[in-house]
């Protein structure tokens, strides 16, 4: 089932390519964000584009408030050399089993997936309430990590925008 803006998260801990445990749901009780970014395969020319952009605005993500994880069915060796080929300081998790892909609604890339073990490149994020904010489906590899950030940057912008100043009441009628 595809998940679309405003459906409850699928808040499941899993393993990272390091071994470390990722618990959306604690993310979420810290208020995090969480930037799920699903690729078909580490080392790739466009993955590593992608992944490239990520390790770049790693910081920048952070300081909005966000986590960051690339996915893929790669195992975690692959990842772990994709990680370091990339100076990655957000995790990577290997579902080689397909579990959080297919908890995400991320379907098999060129529509081969099962075939050939490989997801469709779509993010997705998941706002501080555990709900799915926003979700971007076969994205650009080249662009996708800016148009989160922007869209992360002006959803928390709107969030912090004071209400607009009513106009003052003059007591007399003037």
């Amino acid at each position: 089932m595809m998940l679309k803006p405003g459906d409850s998260a699928p808040l499941l801990q899993i393993q990272d390519a390091l071994g470390r445990t990722v618990d959306l749901a604690e993310l979420v009780r810290q208020g995090r964000y969480v930037v799920l970014w699903f690729y078909p395969k580490a080392n790739s020319p466009g993955c590593t584009a992608q992944g490239k952009k990520y390790a770049e605005l790693h910081e920048a993500f952070r300081q909005m408030g966000a986590e960051v994880f690339g996915v893929s069915r790669d195992p975690a060796s692959a990842q772990c050399d994709f990680m370091d080929k990339l100076a990655l300081e957000g995790g990577l998790i290997p579902d080689s089993s397909g579990r959080l892909g297919r908890a995400f609604g991320v379907g098999g890339f060129l529509g081969l997936g099962s075939l050939l073990g490989l997801y469709n490149r779509d993010t997705i994020l998941i706002n501080p309430q555990g709900r799915v904010e926003q979700v971007w489906r076969n994205v650009n590899p080249f662009r996708d990590a800016e148009v989160v950030l922007d869209y992360l940057k002006s959803r928390i912008s709107n969030l912090e925008a004071p209400a607009p100043a009513q106009p003052a009441t003059d007591p007399k009628g003037l």
